[in-house]
C-alpha cells in the first residue's frame, strides 16, 4: 500500500462591526483556517460568570490552540485566565466557584483548578493514565470521571511466549480498552490521598454522568457493546456513588442518554427514542421525565418533529433544569435553524424562547442563567448570557466576529429547491462577492454533508471552505436532501435501506433547478463531500457524468467490503441485517457496483488512522479510477482519524480541493490536476 500513499507531512474579543467591501481574494484558505471560534460556555454555580474556550489554528506552529476566558454576566471586558499551551478543554466550575479544566502538563491529562484569586492553578487529580472527562460532586469533595480501567494482573507465562505480540480476537470490539467510571476524592488544592474507586468494568462503556443533589447516586449513560465508535445501544441507569450494581432506568429496547436530576433529586430527565420500531439513528428523540419514587415516566414532547438537544439524530447536551424544577431548557433543531426552547417538566409541551437567524451551537445553564454560543455562516459568532426565561435578550459577553470583519463576508442565500418526488431540498447558496443570481451562470460546486443523519445549518464552519471557494468565482450550494435531520421523522428515514438512492435523486433535482435558474453552469460543475458526503460523492460519480470534477474525502466506496473493514454499525442502522437479508441490496446501492462507469476526474483524500471509515475504501476507489484511466489522485494523511485536523494537513487538503476545481472547472493551467493514468489494456 505504501506505493499509493501521497502524504503531506489572535483576534480581539469584542463586538462585531459592519465590514467594508474589499478585494475578493483576501479570504484565503490560510485566513479561513486561522479564524478563532468561541466554544464550551460554562456558567458559574452562582450564575455571575461564564467561562469559555477561545480556539484557533496556529498555522506557523502547526498546532491547535486553546485559551480559557472568563466574562462577568453583568457585563465588562472578558479576561483571559490561561497562558500556556497545555489546556485540553473540560471547562467547568467547582461548586465553590473555582474554575476547573483539563490540562496536559507532562504525559497525562489531569483536572486543574484555578481559584481566580491571583494564586497559581493546581492539579487536583494525579491518575497514572490521566482522564478524559469529569463531573464535580455537589459538595466539591469528589469527582466522577472517565479514565482507563485498572490493569489486570499480568500473565507472566504469556509475556514469555513468542506469541505475546500476536493479535487474537474473540469479538469485534475491544472492551478492555474502554474507559471506565471512577470516583476520586479530591482535596481543595491537591489530589487526595484516598485511592480512586472504579465503579464500572468491561465490557460496559460509560459516557456521561450526573450527580444526585445529595451526592449519593450517579445517573449513568452507558453502552453494553460496540461502544468505541457508536452510541447505538446507550442506556440510562443509576449506580451508587460508593459502588454497587447499576439499576436500569430507561427502556432496554430504546436508545437513551444524558440524564439529569431535578434540583430536589426526586425526578430524572433524559432523552430516549420515541419508539423501538427502528434503530437509534432512525428515531426522533423525546425528552422524558421519570418520578424516581413511583417509576412513572412522562414524554414531554410526544409529537415534536424537531431534533431535541441539537440537530443530530442523537442528543448533544443534557437537559438543563430550572431551580424550581418547573422548566427544562434545551436547544432544538428545526431544519436549518437551532434555537433555545424550554419544556414544561410538570405539564409537558415545548415553548420556543428565541428566533435567531443564527444557530445556537452550544449552551450551559446554572442558577437560572443561560449562556450560549451563536454563529452564522458568514461570522464566527459570540458568547451571550442572560436569564434562562428570556434568552432572546441575553447580553453579549464576547465575540470573534471582528476576525472576519475586514474580509467582507456575505451571508449565503437560503434556498428551498425541488427535490425528487415532491421533496424539498433546503440549503445555502454562496455567491461570488458582489454578485447576484442574475449574474450567473457561475462555475458551480455542490457539497453534501456527513451523516447521513445530520444537516447543514446557519452556523460558522471550521472545516469547510465554502466562503473561500465562492470568493474565487464559484457558486457553492450546500444541501440537505433526504436522510437529513431536523426535518421530521419521515424525511430522516428517507434513506433507510437506500443509501445513495433517493438522496442522490434529491441532489440531482436540486442541481437541475440551479441550472434552470441560470445559477449553475452545466459545463463547469463539481461535487464534493466529507464522510457520508464522501460516500455521496462516490455515489454521484458512479451514477452520472454530469460533473466535470469531484473531491471525495473520507468516504465509503464499497458498502460490502466496508462492512468488514469499518465499525459495521452505520450499515446495521441503515439496512435490514446487511450481512444477510440486505447484502445484495447493499451491493447494488454501492458505488463499487458501478465502478466501470466512473469518468469524472476525482481527488480522493483520507486519514490513515480513520476507524469509522477505513482508508482502504479510498484506496479501493482510487484503484478503480486508475484502472478506468480516469484522472485521479489519492492523498492519505498520517496520524489522522476520521477528522483531518492537524493544521498543516487541513491547509493541504483544502488547498488541493480548491486547486482541483480550479484546474478542471476553470481550466486554470497554474492549478494542479492529476497525471494522466495508464488504463488497463482491453
Amino acid at each position: 500500500m505504501k506505493s499509493l500513499l501521497v502524504c503531506c507531512c489572535a483576534a480581539l474579543l469584542c463586538g462585531a462591526v459592519v465590514p467594508p467591501a474589499i478585494a475578493a481574494d483576501t479570504f484565503t484558505i490560510e485566513a479561513f483556517l486561522e479564524v478563532p471560534t468561541l466554544t464550551a460556555p460554562a456558567v458559574s454555580p452562582d450564575g455571575t460568570r461564564v467561562a469559555f474556550l477561545k480556539r484557533w489554528r496556529d498555522l506557523e506552529a502547526d498546532k491547535n490552540r486553546r485559551e480559557i476566558w472568563v466574562a462577568e454576566v453583568r457585563g465588562g471586558e472578558p479576561r483571559r485566565v490561561t497562558y500556556d499551551e497545555h489546556v485540553v478543554g473540560g471547562v467547568g466550575w467547582r461548586p465553590d466557584g473555582a474554575l476547573s479544566y483539563l490540562a496536559k502538563r507532562g504525559e497525562q491529562t489531569q483536572v486543574w483548578v484555578n481559584p481566580l484569586d491571583g494564586t497559581e492553578p493546581r492539579a487536583v487529580t494525579d491518575l497514572p493514565d490521566g482522564l478524559s472527562a469529569y463531573w464535580w460532586s455537589p459538595d466539591g469533595t469528589r469527582l466522577a470521571l472517565l479514565a482507563a480501567p485498572a490493569e489486570a494482573e499480568a500473565d507472566t507465562a504469556a509475556a514469555d511466549d513468542d506469541r505475546a505480540d500476536w493479535t487474537v480476537m474473540d469479538r469485534l470490539e475491544h472492551p478492555e480498552e474502554y474507559e471506565q467510571l471512577w470516583v476520586v476524592a479530591v482535596e481543595r488544592d491537591e489530589p487526595a490521598p484516598a485511592e480512586p474507586v472504579q465503579l464500572t468494568r468491561s465490557p460496559l462503556h460509560p459516557s456521561h454522568v450526573a450527580w444526585s443533589p445529595d451526592g449519593a447516586t450517579l445517573a449513568l449513560t452507558y453502552n453494553e457493546r460496540f461502544s468505541t465508535l457508536v452510541d447505538e445501544e446507550q442506556r440510562v441507569g443509576l449506580i451508587p456513588a460508593d459502588g454497587g450494581e447499576i439499576t436500569l432506568v430507561s427502556d432496554p429496547d430504546r436508545h437513551a442518554s444524558l440524564a439529569a436530576f431535578s434540583p430536589d433529586g426526586k425526578r430524572l430527565a433524559y432523552f430516549m427514542d420515541r419508539t423501538d420500531a427502528l434503530r437509534s439513528y432512525l428515531n426522533l428523540k423525546s425528552l422524558f421525565v421519570r418520578d424516581l419514587a413511583t417509576g412513572a415516566e412522562r414524554d414531554l414532547a410526544p409529537s415534536a418533529q424537531s431534533c431535541l438537544s441539537g440537530s443530530g439524530s442523537t442528543p448533544e447536551d443534557p437537559p438543563f433544569w430550572s431551580r424550581d424544577g418547573r422548566w427544562i431548557t434545551l436547544r432544538v433543531g428545526e431544519g436549518r435553524d437551532i434555537n433555545l426552547w424550554r419544556a414544561d417538566a410538570r405539564q409537558g409541551g415545548l415553548q420556543k424562547l428565541t428566533s435567531f437567524a443564527a444557530n445556537v451551537t452550544e449552551m450551559d445553564l446554572a442558577a437560572d442563567v443561560v449562556a450560549f454560543v451563536e454563529s452564522e455562516q458568514h461570522r464566527p459568532g459570540s458568547v451571550r448570557a442572560g436569564a434562562a426565561a428570556k434568552p432572546a435578550s441575553a447580553r453579549l459577553l464576547a465575540s470573534v466576529d471582528d476576525a472576519v470583519a475586514a474580509h467582507g463576508l456575505a451571508a449565503p442565500l437560503r434556498l428551498d429547491l425541488p427535490g425528487h418526488d415532491g421533496a424539498v431540498v433546503e440549503g445555502f447558496l454562496f455567491l461570488p462577492p458582489g454578485k447576484t443570481v442574475a449574474d450567473g451562470p457561475f462555475p458551480f460546486v455542490m457539497e453534501m454533508h456527513g451523516g447521513p443523519f445530520a444537516r447543514y445549518g446557519n452556523a460558522w464552519t471550521t472545516r469547510y471552505p465554502w466562503q473561500a471557494l465562492s470568493r474565487r468565482g464559484y457558486a457553492v450550494f450546500i444541501a440537505n436532501p433526504r436522510g437529513s435531520t431536523a426535518y421530521g421523522e419521515a424525511f430522516q428515514r428517507g434513506v433507510y435501506r437506500n443509501f445513495g438512492t433517493d438522496d442522490h435523486l434529491d441532489l440531482m433535482a436540486a442541481c437541475d433547478e440551479l441550472v434552470a435558474r441560470g445559477i449553475a453552469d452545466p459545463a463547469r460543475m463539481g461535487f464534493t463531500g466529507y464522510s457520508y458526503g464522501g460516500l455521496t460523492t462516490n455515489n454521484v460519480i458512479s451514477r452520472t457524468d454530469r460533473f466535470q470534477a469531484a473531491v471525495s474525502i473520507a468516504g465509503i466506496f464499497n458498502y460490502v467490503s466496508a462492512m468488514g473493514q469499518n465499525n459495521p454499525q452505520l450499515f446495521i442502522d441503515g439496512y435490514d441485517r446487511p450481512w444477510d437479508r440486505d447484502l445484495q441490496r447493499m451491493w447494488e446501492h454501492s458505488p463499487a457496483a458501478r465502478a466501470g462507469a466512473i469518468v469524472t476526474p476525482t481527488l480522493v483524500m483520507h486519514g490513515m488512522e480513520d476507524e469509522p471509515v477505513d482508508p482502504r475504501q479510498s484506496v479501493e476507489l482510487f484503484t478503480y479510477l486508475q484502472l478506468n484511466g480516469v484522472p485521479s489522485r489519492l492523498v492519505l494523511y498520517p496520524g489522522e482519524g476520521h477528522g483531518i485536523n492537524k493544521p498543516s494537513h487541513m491547509l493541504d487538503y483544502q488547498t488541493r480541493e480548491i486547486g482541483w476545481f480550479d484546474h478542471y472547472l476553470l481550466n486554470d493551467s497554474t492549478a494542479e490536476g492529476a497525471e494522466i493514468p495508464v488504463p488497463v489494456e482491453p
